[in-house]
């Protein structure tokens, strides 16, 4: 009777095992079955002493009866031995997986990741941009992945060489796992080993794997690792992840190192880094003008050289230039969506093919944390806090470490005059990097809005001291505290700079000190400069004097919101 509830036992389990994806079946249900059927294990036991399975059934066994000659029923030697070794597999077998079930994750138990920066221990520090690169390269291939929320890059080049322990780590970043890859040879051939790594209490491997690949197939390589590590951790995919992952991807060994040293090299955003990333992905170009990740470097380059001044001319037209045609050559490129969106909406406010391509975006990467970031403010246009703060807080979660996704869950509460939930939130970035100035700035505006104008003024000017670009901050508070001279030297001071980004910092000062005529005069000049926030303005908390002046609403009224006109 023990053998057969062994073997049933089994059974049971490797059902349940092969059974629970497919029929959806609760994540933990092997576990508690496990479980039920150890504890049952005593039970079978104290039966077996009892009864007898007979050919007539199961039956109490007899009692032996001392004065009755007993008759000896020989049983072949044979089949004694042959019971007790199937005892003792079957047994084993059910103790493996119980065991097993310790070391293997459970369908569900995974649903995040950080994959780690990759350890360069090939000796050769000169292809650090190589490592940096398919680090890159994998957290945007795992990122397309609709059942896995993956970590962006910010976050996980925090932990670049962090002396911490995983289980430390997963638990910092609010994720189930991490993934840690060590690059153990890099020349014609690549070689890695991967690590799945649980997250919960104590440090358990899910998984390992050793790889060697030819450089211009690394490509394929992340393929394998995801289509791996998704099977070991039960992760549904969906019929476009499956497609994904068995397409082929073949690049010439000198195309993908142009690239990765173009990456690097622009992402340092000095002019000369610049230059030599524009070489770079320039000669990727010219060995195949076919393949859309130089122009989608470049597009992400200059994206970013336009939020530097001087680093690049006509950087915005570029940016959209090399974003178009790298979509031309492949529309399933997340980021390259991004940035057209995002000069869709802050520079030619056209607010329906901004969210036309912020839609395509996530739905060819939900773990886009940008694509998030601008969405938050795309629902702003409409006044719809609710729903742009539910984007920027799955930006954060993306992006854990990301201060600007942070301030700027910040932001949209100060914009809209939600002080308590403003001040929390700058608070949260600022216990990551004190000195962040888009912090400082809203937590001194959201002071401010509270009338707390010392804590206000203690805000602003470390801010300040930092980066300049937000001093308007300062004036404000002078103007709402009633330090009118104070407030207008920082006012004048402003205007000799000339550049769009302040128009609207001037307005606000003077909307605060009450002279409307002024305020109106730089909302026009922002307006017709094109400042990146103009369309933004009608639900600017500091603004709400202006709204009942008809110049204020006519600029409002001359664009085309989301929802109808303002």
């Amino acid at each position: 009777m023990i053998t057969v509830y062994a073997s049933a036992a089994f059974v049971i389990i490797e059902l349940i095992s092969n059974l629970a994806e497919p029929l959806n079946l609760p994540a933990n249900l092997q576990l508690v079955a496990v479980i039920i059927l150890a504890t049952g294990f005593p039970l079978a036991i104290i039966l077996s002493w009892i009864f007898d399975m007979t050919s007539k059934g199961v039956l109490r066994t007899k009692p032996l009866d001392k004065d009755s000659e007993i008759k000896e029923q020989k049983v072949p030697n044979a089949w004694k031995v042959a019971t007790i070794i199937s005892f003792m597999i079957i047994t084993g077998l059910v103790l493996l997986n119980i065991i097993g079930l310790n070391n293997r994750a459970i369908a569900g138990s995974v649903k995040s990741l950080v994959i780690l920066p990759f350890g360069n221990y090939t000796g050769d520090d000169d292809m650090e941009y190589f490592v940096s690169g398919m680090h890159s390269s994998l957290i945007g291939d795992m990122g397309q992945l609709s059942s896995l929320r993956v970590l962006g890059e910010t976050s996980a080049n925090a932990y670049k060489d962090a002396d911490k322990a995983l289980t430390q780590i997963a638990r910092e970043l609010n994720v189930d796992a991490a993934l840690e890859t060590t690059v153990m040879c890099l020349d014609d051939s690549i070689c890695l080993q991967v690590k799945l790594v649980s997250g919960f209490h104590e440090e358990k491997q899910l998984w390992v794997g050793n790889f060697k690949e030819q450089k211009g197939e690394i490509l394929n390589l992340y393929n394998r690792i995801t289509r791996q590590i998704a099977d070991e951790v039960k992760i549904k995919l969906k019929p476009r992840d499956r497609e994904m992952l068995v397409e082929v991807r073949h690049r010439p060994a000198a195309l993908l190192e142009s690239v990765y040293k173009g990456k690097f090299y622009m992402s340092l955003l000095t002019r000369e880094g610049f230059e030599l990333g524009l070489k770079f992905y320039n000669d990727a170009i010219e060995i195949d003008p076919s393949d859309p990740l130089p122009y989608l470097g470049l597009a992400l380059g200059y994206n970013n050289a336009g939020h530097v001044s001087g680093l690049a001319v006509e950087a915005d037209r570029l940016a959209v230039e090399y974003a178009l045609k790298a979509l031309s050559l492949d529309s399933s490129l997340s980021e390259a969506h991004v940035v057209i969106a995002s000069k869709a909406l802050y520079r030619e406010w056209d607010f329906t093919k901004g969210e036309q391509y912020l839609r395509l975006a996530l739905e060819m990467n939900q773990n886009n944390a940008e694509a998030h970031y601008h969405y938050g403010w795309f629902w702003m246009l409409s006044d719809q806090l609710e729903k742009a703060v539910s984007e920027l807080e799955i930006a954060v979660e993306i992006d854990p470490v990301n201060l600007l996704y942070i301030a700027n869950l910040a932001g949209l509460y100060m914009w809209k005059g939600h002080w308590d939930k403003a001040i929390e939130y700058a608070n949260m970035a600022l216990e990551l990097n004190s000195v962040y100035p888009l912090s400082l700035y809203v937590l001194g505006a959201s002071y401010a809005g509270k009338g707390m104008f010392r804590e206000a003024i203690e805000a602003h000017e470390k801010g300040v001291a930092i980066n300049p670009s937000f001093k308007h901050g300062l004036g404000t508070v002078y103007a709402l505290s009633g330090e009118k001279e104070r407030a207008l030297t920082i006012a004048e001071e402003l205007e000799l700079i000339q550049a769009p980004w302040y128009s609207w910092g001037i307005a606000e000062i003077y909307a605060a000190l009450g002279e409307m005529d002024k305020a109106i005069y730089w909302i026009e000049e922002a307006y017709e400069k094109r400042q990146d926030f103009v369309p933004w303005f009608k639900n600017y908390i500091f603004y709400e004097p202006l709204k009942k002046d008809a110049r204020f609403n006519e600029i409002v009224n001359s664009l085309d919101y989301p929802q109808g006109k303002f």
